[in-house]
């Protein structure tokens, strides 16, 4: 058949004359939206126009139009060669805009045009205030205190941004030695960049973190927009990768950038998604954002590179030439550069690999019961990392709910498991987690290269779950009382025991301790306790990092070893932690003690964190 017309009911006619409305139906009250379909010359799209209700028959023509749903019913093959659909649309209050994508006037409002981007567009907004809202808010105090690893970040960025030099004098490094480990140069030279014109306080010290945290919400919508064109979707994701627990979290710490890694690779599959892979520029761009992962979170220098294989894996059809050059360049760059820096890039990697105590045999043992815990939901939906620093120890990484998306999206990505961007989802799943059971014990620090793919995971989850909750209104009720009945306790928590319960974890207090102690020394040298490290010490005071003993000169001395605790002299105060035991004759000149319940459920208790002493 050479031509048809899909009939609005009430219609009785086949084939209307141009411009005029099906024989037999009724005089349209409002505007009509007409798309026709042609599959007269290759490649052509459809048009589109609206028919205005002020004269009969008047038909405005908006080539520009391109229906999403309408272009899919054309390429699925279920319109004719030659298809015109008349969809009368009901009159409402003219608003004073445009119809997004149609060129012409009158001005009208359609609820499917208008209404529903514009409600997005609200609930998006509010989305996006409450995200950074929960990001910044009490970010110098939830966690409580400043851990030394935190406090080695934001001293040695403010000695980069006043002197040129870290905390040891070395001009400019890459990587940066503190508390006996070495630090990506991400999170110091961000840190050098607020403390140029802000003050050195713990909340500036982990703002890296929280816009970051703040970024990869949005660039997790952005991924889920580009992949199902969705507007819920989009929304959700962006709630996901905000205020699930493992994000949520690491967004108010700064132990590392934990993650501008993830950040950094779900920018990377944000450019090669929806058709991104055809152009040479997203390639470049998917590989300089990996090479800068390389700089970040230390699970990234030793993950980017397998995550390049993946993707020259999963597009290894259509991947040639230039393209594999724009993305594999960047990344062997970085690649060369970690190489060059030599042991600071790999510090501390033979002390917590499993083969360091056990062997080969058993060292592989612990190793693949460590990948299970990984992808176990023990770690993943009920209890967590047993680190207080790494999750707060209720409920799990993830909330319970999210389970059922991350299914179904395992389900889907399989099915479409020919999609490059599901292959990427299904092999970095099972293959990221693989880098950290190398190391001894279960981190959810060091397993942040997985975070990108639960994200694609849910994505595809959401796309097949939210049909079917919107099919009834009661599903939807169901699922939005289950998640708000994991996430208000989880956050209820946080806000109330978390506190507590982390105090010792984080050292809250040592940063007030140590200046009170150093007020009161009266010309009396503050001897520090090595659990504590010399890094609060040096946020606390600031001294010159060029000088040969920076904190002697404000007239700190950092422990390394329980005989200088016995070597203190008369008058001496001593900054010791729960753990500590003073010297005997010592008397007790004040306490860091964190007040509050340790559950939900129990009793306000009393913890002591730090105890200062004069020998």
């Amino acid at each position: 058949m050479a031509g048809s017309t899909h009939r609005w009911p009430g219609t009785r006619g086949t084939r209307p004359r141009h411009g005029s409305r099906p024989r037999g139906a009724a005089r349209p009250t409002g505007d009509r939206l007409w798309l026709q379909f042609s599959a007269r010359g290759a490649g052509r799209s459809p048009t589109g126009g609206v028919s205005t209700a002020g004269r009969a028959g008047a038909t405005r023509r908006c080539p520009r139009v391109r229906p999403a749903v309408a272009s899919e019913m054309w390429s699925s093959g279920h319109l004719p060669r030659r298809t015109r659909l008349f969809l009368p649309l009901t009159p409402i209050t003219r608003i004073g805009r445009q119809w997004p994508g149609i060129a012409c006037r009158p001005s009208i409002s359609h609820p499917v045009g208008i209404a529903l981007p514009q409600r997005f567009y609200v609930v998006g907004a509010v989305a996006a205030c409450l995200v950074i809202a929960s990001h910044l808010i009490a970010l110098g105090s939830a966690p409580p205190g400043l851990f030394s690893d935190e406090a080695g970040f934001g001293y040695n960025g403010w000695t980069i941004s006043h002197y040129g030099t870290d905390q040891f004098g070395t001009h400019w490094p890459l990587f940066f030695r503190s508390s006996g480990d070495y630090k990506g140069p991400a999170g110091v030279y961000l840190e050098a960049l607020l403390t140029a014109f802000l003050p050195l306080t713990p909340w500036v010290i982990r703002l890296p973190n929280a816009v970051a945290g703040i970024a990869l919400a949005f660039a997790a919508g952005w991924l889920g927009w580009r992949l199902t064109r969705s507007f819920a979707v989009t929304l959700i994701l962006v709630l996901e990768a905000a205020f699930e627990p493992w994000f949520f979290h690491l967004g108010r710490t700064m132990l590392e950038t934990d993650l501008l890694t993830p950040l950094f690779y779900v920018l990377s599959l944000v450019a090669l998604a929806a058709g991104g892979d055809r152009r040479l520029s997203s390639w470049l761009a998917a590989g300089i954002a990996l090479g800068a992962a390389c700089f970040t979170a230390q699970p990234a220098r030793f993950f980017t590179p397998a995550l390049l294989l993946i993707v020259v894996f999963a597009f290894r059809h259509t991947l040639r030439g230039a393209r594999l050059a724009a993305i594999a360049t960047p990344v062997v760059l970085a690649v060369i550069v970690l190489v060059i820096a030599g042991g600071a890039a790999t510090a501390r990697l033979g002390a917590v690999s499993v083969f360091a105590k056990d062997g080969i045999i058993g060292g592989a043992r612990e190793a693949v019961w460590d990948y299970l815990q990984y992808q176990g939901p023990l770690l993943l939906f009920i209890r967590g990392d047993s680190n207080l620093r790494h999750s707060t120890g209720f409920e799990g990484l993830l909330f319970v709910t999210a389970a059922v998306p991350l299914v179904l999206g395992a389900v889907a990505a399989w099915r479409r498991r020919d999609e490059p961007l599901a292959r990427i989802a299904l092999l970095g799943t099972l293959i990221a987690p693989a880098a950290p059971s190398f190391a001894v014990g279960v981190s959810a620090r060091r397993d942040v290269v997985v975070l990108p793919f639960l994200l694609l995971l849910l994505a595809y989850g959401w796309q097949a779950l939210i049909p079917w909750l919107r099919a009834r209104r009661i599903r939807t009720a169901i699922a939005v009382a289950c998640v708000l009945a994991v996430a208000a306790p989880y956050y209820l928590d946080y806000a109330l025991a978390y506190p507590t319960r982390a105090a010792r974890s984080f050292e809250s207090g040592g940063l007030d301790a140590i200046a009170r102690a150093h007020d009161l020394a009266d010309g009396h040298t503050v001897l520090v306790s090595q659990r504590l490290g010399p890094e609060d010490a040096l946020v606390d005071l600031l001294p010159d990092p060029r000088l040969s003993d920076p904190l002697g000169s404000v007239g700190i001395h950092a422990m390394s070893s329980p005989g200088d605790l016995a070597a203190a002299q008369p008058g001496d105060l001593l900054v010791l932690t729960w753990a500590d035991t003073p010297p005997p004759g010592s008397t007790l000149v004040f306490q860091e003690i964190a007040d509050g319940p340790t559950s939900l459920t129990g009793e306000t208790t009393r913890v002591v964190v730090i105890s200062v002493y004069r020998r």
